[in-house]
């Protein structure tokens, strides 16, 4: 794996395992579409972190994972690279209830 590919496998395992970039993931989960594109600048500044070393070519979505209703299935794509990474992640530890038809819903 070259020095590019391991700060964008770092940036966004960073997004989806440290407690202090949640915020950003709340918005994606609460104020995006299943399936939209998010800049993961946008989702850092949302957390009230640097985002400057992020690529403004860097974005994630999110879909309803195929296992349950607790959790999605996180998505990150590098434009530039054609570079991807996708992670299951805990929504319903996040915003405290799981995933309904409706959540999905409103956010579309």
């Amino acid at each position: 794996m070259d020095d590019e590919a391991d700060t964008l496998s770092n940036l966004c395992a960073d997004l989806v395992s440290l407690r202090r970039l949640e915020p950003g993931l709340t918005y994606l989960f609460r104020d995006t579409r299943p399936g939209s594109w998010t800049p993961v600048r946008e989702l850092y500044h949302r957390a009230g972190q640097p985002e400057a070393g992020v690529k403004p070519q860097l974005a994630a979505a999110w879909l309803p994972s195929p296992g349950g209703p607790d959790y999605a299935v996180v998505l990150f794509f590098d434009d530039e690279t054609k570079w991807s990474l996708t992670a299951d992640y805990n929504v319903a530890r996040l915003l405290g209830h799981r995933l309904q038809s409706q959540d999905v819903a409103a956010a579309g």
